[in-house]
């Protein structure tokens, strides 16, 4: 940079000044003539550059890998000798000048990244080209704003997410155009100084489907960086591949032409995964097509290397104790609007996140795509935001198509609001002593609908919730068609959400069901039935909220369950099972029920349940649980039907074999052998020094329970089947079975949603197996199945113990 001449003679003369008055000598000496002062010269103007014409562009400049310190400039043309001029905006200092790099195998495009640059500068910059006369062609002047450091007095700043900017459908070429014209550069910054989006402005991020097909330079040239020509080159593009993305260009060969994110990923990795950090915020760019499955060959080892550099940069993030993480991929964990586009890795990277937050206290979230439609949600025992940023140009879920409805749609607890139609969202980050972030979804971009009106809002802000809930209902003993719980709080009012827990146990150790989500916060924006829907595939579909005037501090459990079946884990379960089969790529080890069915809620008769609630802020801040309470449900429980169910006859009385060798062992006082659940006695198959039948491999043994003396009230559907079990494995190979056939009066099998094989593969230790349901009519014995199948080895390891059966009613 061009020293300044007038601060370089201020200090010349001040040195001369002190030299004065410091030396007593000279003030005696009679020689009193002023010194000569030379005149200030005119300051030295550096002059922008100049040519009569500009720069013949394929693609207009954008920016990439903001920092710092360093900015990088990108453009396609077929001009020859590229520069790019910058200095700090609107001075007349030297210009720093940086040759343009090929950035692509046919040289036309390029990139020419600035370094050692001042941090929270706004800089301008010109792109200076030669045609192929030789002539010099220069832009006008553009501008863009490196990143601050901590010290620079930077308290706040402005995101914006966007996803799927392909163009599938002409008619909605005019979208991203409406989004950038109409929205960026008029809502965000002034259009007439478009410096101002570099100074408003700290980043675009696009979750994927960049273009239509990534293997057509078209696609790159025009859908893309032709309806985002106006504000590219203020305001850095952050963004993911999708899988439209790689159609046609498996190595993303453009994708990686075009893109240019900072090299900190993973080996070989380096365009697929990255982060950039934002003062206390970390934005991480990661890949879910090749881990995707149903949108993308699933790709298990690029998996692996993914999540754990998700999470050497997780544990990096919270050695600098950052406050804000965001990751940023295109699959959807959860797509309320598109169950399709769900991936079980893209949930594995969810988690990932979460845990940080859970760990740390920091707020996180993610932005996905691949759903064309705006969906946010948050995390039930975390701050973490799921924030779908779609769409500004991918076509809009026909929502008022009963066939897609049925098909492909799903109202998940994790979602508050979902609304299929075009826009952006903004968030804004706060960092001084009291951090948030605040998401603006702004709705528009077809013609007609351009005025971007915030249509959802919500804050995470960190903080105390001492809103106590205590019961005003709910304990004592109650019916099972009228359980209402409720609880008051000191300030109704700030209740955004309340989470109620449920369980059988007082110390809630055993299944705990959580209620929370759709039918327990202030709103719940989804579609009504497809044919009551209204809006249209231009301007989007009207969403509904089916919370309006909900009573949240009452929960009217006996109706609720008579709506939805409320299962163990809540959304958890469907994170890791997801609707259609190509998407269950793989067995989660984040799921702890590997792939097993989970148990429901159910209001069992004659049964002791405890509950306990917690209330949520609208900045995302839950209360602590409120004390535990406990209802008893009116009826009866019988005795264990069960005969020896234990084990502990040390034989097999009760049980007759079915097939192969089933037996009563011990493994008291031995190391080798598995210990009773309780008592001495247990359960397993063929082996264990006993008879090793020559059939092969399955051993089985039963029981009947006589039932025929409830049958008035079995036929009046009002009994239910209890039937728990402890079950065991050696080493998780050999499978056990533990089945219930429900029978009529001439022994015939009953059809009844529980039927089927029950299993575990616990390695040496016991997991309880409880089956629970109501009794269909016509029962008039239960046949309960205890063995499995011996699959190496010459025992069968397949353990039980415990097993009961009560009737409820």
């Amino acid at each position: 940079m061009l020293f300044d001449y007038r601060f370089a003679l201020a200090l010349g003369l001040s040195a001369l000044l002190l030299a004065g008055c410091g030396d007593s000598s000279d003030s005696n000496n009679s020689n009193t003539g002023t010194p000569d002062i030379p005149a200030v010269p005119d300051p030295v103007v550096i002059p922008p550059p100049h040519a009569d014409a500009p720069p013949d562009f394929i693609v207009q400049p954008y920016l990439q890998a903001p920092s710092t310190d360093t900015m990088t400039v990108m453009f396609e043309t077929k001009n020859s000798e590229p520069q790019v001029w910058a200095r700090s905006f609107g001075s007349n200092e030297e210009f720093r000048k940086v040759a343009g790099e090929t950035h692509s195998s046919d040289g036309l495009v390029y990139r020419a990244p600035l370094t050692e640059l001042e941090s929270n500068t706004l800089y301008e910059y010109y792109v200076l080209t030669k045609d192929a006369e030789g002539n010099q062609r220069v832009t006008q002047p553009f501008a863009f704003k490196t990143w601050p450091n901590p010290g620079d007095g930077v308290s706040e700043a402005k995101f914006i997410a966007i996803s799927d900017t392909q163009l599938d459908r002409a008619m909605y070429e005019v979208v991203l155009n409406n989004v950038v014209a109409d929205g960026f550069m008029t809502k965000e910054c002034d259009r007439t100084r478009p410096e101002t989006c570099a100074e408003n402005i700290a980043a675009i991020t696009i979750s994927g489907d960049v273009v239509q097909t990534g293997s057509d330079r078209t696609h790159w040239r025009e859908q893309l960086f032709g309806r985002m020509a106006e504000i590219t080159p203020y305001v850095p593009l952050v963004t993911v591949p999708g899988n439209h993305d790689y159609y046609g260009d498996a190595e993303l060969e453009l994708y990686r032409t075009y893109m240019a994110p900072p090299a900190n990923g993973s080996a070989g990795y380096e365009d697929h995964w990255y982060f950039l950090d934002y003062l206390d915020l970390r934005l991480i760019g990661l890949d879910s097509y090749p881990i995707s499955g149903y949108h993308g060959l699933f790709n298990r080892e690029t998996l692996a290397i993914q999540r754990q550099w998700l999470r050497e940069t997780l544990k990096d993030a919270e050695i600098q104790n950052k406050t804000f993480v965001m990751g940023m991929f295109h699959h959807g964990c959860l797509s309320e609007m598109w169950n399709s586009g769900e991936s079980v890795g893209s949930c594995e990277l969810v988690s990932e996140l979460e845990q940080y937050s859970a760990r740390t206290g920091a707020v996180t979230g993610h932005f996905f795509g691949h759903t064309h439609s705006y969906s946010r949600g948050q995390s039930m025992d975390s701050q973490h935001l799921w924030l779908n940023a779609a769409s500004v140009s991918g076509y809009i879920e026909p929502l008022n198509d009963p066939g897609f409805q049925n098909g492909q749609i799903s109202d998940y607890e994790t979602f508050e609001v979902s609304r299929s139609e075009f826009g952006y969202s903004v968030l804004t980050y706060q960092f001084d002593l009291d951090p948030s972030v605040t998401l603006r979804r702004k709705k528009g971009g077809y013609n007609g609908d351009t005025d971007f009106e915030v249509v959802d809002k919500v804050t995470f802000a960190p903080a105390t919730n001492n809103n106590l809930p205590q019961a005003t209902s709910g304990t004592g003993e109650l019916a099972a068609s009228n359980v209402q719980l409720a609880v008051q709080v000191g300030a109704p009012d700030s209740v955004h959400e309340v989470h109620w827990q449920i369980a059988e146990t007082e110390n809630f150790s055993g299944p705990v069901f959580d209620i929370w989500g759709n039918d327990t916060r202030r709103h719940n924006f989804f579609y009504d039935e497809a044919p009551l829907v209204g809006g249209d595939e231009y301007a989007g579909f009207d969403a509904i909220d089916t919370q309006q005037g909900v009573n949240l501090l009452k929960l009217d459990l006996s109706s609720l369950l008579q709506q939805k079946t409320i299962r163990l884990g809540g959304d958890d379960h469907y994170r890791w099972n997801k609707r259609f089969s190509g998407q269950n790529t793989h067995v989660s080890t984040y799921d702890e029920y590997q792939g097993r069915s989970r148990p429901n809620l159910r209001l069992k008769p004659g049964t002791s349940y405890y509950w306990k609630a917690r209330v949520r802020d609208k900045n995302m801040n839950w209360s602590v649980w409120s004390n535990n309470y406990k209802f008893n449900l009116e009826g009866s429980r019988t005795a264990n039907l069960l005969v020896n169910g234990d084990a502990e006859t040390g034989d097999l009385t009760g049980w007759t074999i079915a097939s192969g060798s089933v037996n009563a062992v011990t493994g008291v006082n031995d190391p080798n052998v598995l210990n009773a659940s309780e008592g001495d006695y247990y359960f397993t198959g063929r082996g264990f020094g006993n008879a090793h039948p020559t059939d092969c491999c399955t051993d089985t043994a039963y029981q009947v329970v006589d039932v025929s003396g409830y049958q008035d009230m079995i036929d009046s559907g009002k009994v239910y089947i209890e039937l728990g079990a402890k079950i065991a494995t050696w080493n998780g190979v050999d499978e056990p079975e533990l089945v219930v056939e429900l029978l009529d009066a001439n022994d015939n099998v009953i059809p009844w949603s529980s039927s089927g094989t029950h299993s575990s593969s616990s390695i040496q230790s016991w997991e309880t197996v409880t089956i629970i349901n109501q009794m269909p009519a016509g029962v008039r014995s239960i046949k309960v199945y205890i063995g499995g199948t011996r699959h190496e080895g010459n025992d069968n390891d397949v353990y039980f113990d415990d097993l009961y059966l009560n009737l409820l009613h």
